[in-house]
């Protein structure tokens, strides 16, 4: 018996807005078929299939047809005759996850910027979050990109660039360190920054031309040929 091909799709993609959908921590909700739709523009290819694979249900998402391409390369690999496949994906996507942390960590050991030490642990204590973060967005053009919006992916903290491309969070008591994807939010521009609370200047951020976003119940069906 041949081994199935199959491959993630967005069948029918949906037209409703999403600037004008209700906002939720992640997702947004369509009242035109009473669902959440997913934010999927922040997530690695890894995490994208753990949600898949643990969901009990249908998957409403947004990404890009880039992030559709990863997760189908991802998809290729896996034994598909196996009738516990969507399992074995999940933790197929868990060793992925392993694995760039252990990458990240790797290039944490080659010599950084000296700043004054913030993220300091004390026996068993969370770390130290700064009480701010800043940076600066520049554009394609290696210049500040002035009025760009980015707020940290799943919270509320959010801000504008200002005319020099410098942006600044402040953050309190409440925030959740473990949330570090900085993002863009804007139809012309896509970017993130992997946030580093052991000092408040972050690595400049450029933007790129965001991609064509595209929306719908994600499905995984048999390659037609």
């Amino acid at each position: 018996m041949k081994t199935r091909i199959n491959e993630v799709t967005i069948a029918e993609p949906c037209s409703q807005n999403w600037d004008e959908m209700e906002k939720g921590a992640g997702f947004n909700f369509c009242t035109a078929c009473s669902k959440n739709v997913i934010d999927f523009s922040g997530y690695t290819s890894a995490e994208i299939i753990q949600v898949l694979a643990s969901s009990g249900s249908s998957v409403c998402g947004r990404l890009s047809q880039s992030q559709l391409n990863q997760l189908n390369l991802h998809l290729s690999i896996v034994p598909t005759r196996n009738r516990n496949w969507m399992k074995y994906l999940g933790v197929l996507a868990i060793g992925m996850s392993i694995f760039v942390m252990d990458a990240r960590a790797e290039n944490l050991k080659m010599p950084i910027e000296i700043t004054k030490s913030i993220n300091n642990k004390t026996d068993d204590k969370k770390p130290v979050v700064p009480k701010k973060i800043y940076g600066y967005v520049i554009g394609a053009d290696k210049k500040p990109a002035a009025g760009i919006r980015l707020s940290i992916l799943d919270t509320k903290y959010a801000t504008l660039t200002d005319k020099n491309g410098r942006y600044e969070i402040l953050l309190d008591s409440k925030f959740n360190s473990s949330k570090n994807q900085l993002i863009v939010e804007s139809i012309r521009y896509s970017a993130f920054l992997t946030l580093d609370f052991s000092k408040e200047k972050q690595n400049n951020l450029q933007l790129k031309k965001a991609e064509p976003m595209i929306m719908g119940e994600i499905a995984i069906m048999p390659i037609k040929k």
